[in-house]
């Protein structure tokens, strides 16, 4: 991942760990977390899915919507709330991951937590989204 992408969302400290790997020998995982003094900065989730979804509807479904608003950019591609981006991928041939059916689509999640307004990070998520969305499709088989 590119430095410049994800350093908005770090917060001022003195230890960066990350739990995690993209990579475990030929197989990515599909989670992994950054922490700044022991505290949860930023989390990325990937999974395969046996269901069609655009990222639009999962930021939808996962939003409060008396209390967060979502938003979406791509054609619902891009899609999120507060410190959350959604992003979704067409995936074919690889099993899903929780179904035990063919993957249909694959989604990656990427939530922050140090931010100060949450207009004013959807672009930075949104550059983060783009540039890792094709990366971690085709790290985990989708094309």
């Amino acid at each position: 991942m590119d430095r410049d992408l994800v350093q908005p969302f770090f917060p001022p400290g003195d230890r960066v760990e990350f739990d995690g790997d993209a990579f475990d020998g030929q197989k990515a995982k599909s989670f992994c977390q950054y922490y700044v003094d022991g505290n949860t900065a930023l989390t990325v989730d990937g999974r395969r899915s046996a269901q069609d979804e655009t990222a639009t509807q999962l930021a939808e479904r996962h939003a409060d919507p008396a209390h967060l608003k979502s938003w979406a950019q791509a054609g619902g591609s891009i899609a999120g709330y507060a410190g959350i981006v959604y992003g979704t991928a067409p995936c074919s041939g690889k099993p899903s991951d929780s179904e035990g059916q063919p993957a249909r689509s694959y989604s990656l999640k990427v939530s922050v937590n140090h931010y100060t307004n949450a207009k004013a990070v959807r672009p930075e998520l949104t550059k983060l989204m783009s540039a890792l969305l094709p990366r971690a499709a085709h790290a985990r088989g989708c094309q």
